[in-house]
């Protein structure tokens, strides 16, 4: 029997067990996002930015153990991965990203929203891909989700065409993964380790002493916040090699997919905050629950950075927000974020 090839591309999702994909919709991806709409095995989350929609998929595959999955338009849609996919690639991260394209017959003519997206990802993936035709959809994606998973893990891209989408051709169920899952663990579990500064090594301690499973996604905050991988036996999820200001939100949603059971605590400076703030309406709009803790440091800026209201700005997404400044008592406030039963922002003002 003939499928579409968007039917066929489903159809490898749920051999490999694909539950969640992270997105942006588009003209050129319409065709996909109308099939998964009603195939409630698979989470749509709509995010607010397509760079959040890969730091998002790169905090679910840390903790997923699987790729993550991410589905955008074509153009700018699929240009506003390309920090996300090199920060996924620099830190060997399993992602599929799925990009659309115009109808084969309209690439190279300039068409609307055509950007040649392997040429430009070419230096930061595993592996890029054009599909064009139907018959190479169910043999190319699940090669995808191979070489994604495959030792070292890292980001595969798939660009694909309109029509492409909507062709038919003949799919042979195989209902196995074509690849073993190793469990992809990006930081091992050890002893605790405490950074060298004392304010911040106390934030840990209060967090720690929670004695609550937890993962720690750290924005780019000072160096000295964060040594190491090990949190006291917790999950740390960080920008590492790359450093993305601005991964840290999304990140700890993508996280919160993967791992519902786990409180997911998110430590970010003022600035890198701001980089993808807008990914809150992802918080309202799905109800999540997420911790975060803002480290404000802006009186000793010497850019004399000047903020907004953060606490204005967690209750215009409704959420529970406070404020303290390092001489208050903070363990007293980091137990009432932690033991709150939706999500909460705690600034400190160091």
């Amino acid at each position: 029997m003939k499928l579409s090839g968007t039917e066929i591309l489903i159809k490898v999702f749920a051999n490999h067990n694909v539950d969640t994909i992270f997105g942006y919709p588009g003209a050129c991806v319409i065709s996909i996002l109308d099939k998964l709409f009603n195939y409630d095995e698979i989470k749509q989350i709509l995010v607010r930015h397509e760079q959040g929609a890969v730091h998002a998929a790169c905090g679910y595959a840390q903790l997923s153990n699987k790729p993550g999955v991410v589905i955008v338009t074509s153009g700018p849609g699929a240009t506003n991965t390309i920090t996300g996919v090199a920060d996924a690639f620099y830190s060997e991260v399993p992602l599929v990203v799925i990009t659309g394209q115009v109808s084969s017959g309209l690439i190279g003519t300039d068409a609307f929203q055509e950007v040649d997206m392997l040429s430009i990802t070419a230096p930061i993936t595993k592996w890029n891909y054009q599909i064009r035709n139907a018959d190479e959809m169910a043999s190319t994606v699940e090669r995808a989700f191979v070489i994604a998973m495959a030792d070292p893990p890292g980001v595969v891209l798939l660009d694909i065409t309109k029509d492409a989408q909507t062709g038919m051709a003949e799919y042979i169920s195989n209902n196995t993964q074509l690849y073993k899952n190793k469990g992809f663990v990006k930081s091992v579990l050890g002893e605790c380790q405490f950074p060298r500064n004392e304010f911040y090594t106390e934030i840990l301690k209060c967090l720690s002493e929670n004695e609550r499973e937890m993962v720690l996604v750290i924005d780019k905050v000072p160096n000295d916040f964060f040594d190491g991988d090990n949190f006291c036996f917790n999950k740390v999820i960080k920008s590492d090699i790359y450093g993305v200001s601005g991964f840290g939100l999304p990140a700890a949603i993508g996280a919160q997919y993967a791992a519902p059971g786990k409180t997911i605590c998110l430590v970010a400076g003022t600035l890198e905050f701001q980089a993808t703030a807008k990914e809150l309406g992802v918080i309202k709009q799905q109800g999540l629950d997420i911790k975060i803790i803002l480290l404000d440091e802006t009186a000793a800026d010497k850019y004399k950075i000047k903020n907004p209201d953060f606490l204005s700005l967690a209750n215009a997404y409704d959420i529970e927000s406070c404020k303290i400044s390092k001489s208050n008592d903070l363990n007293v406030a980091i137990q009432k974020m932690l033991n709150s039963n939706h999500s909460y922002l705690l600034q400190i003002t160091t």
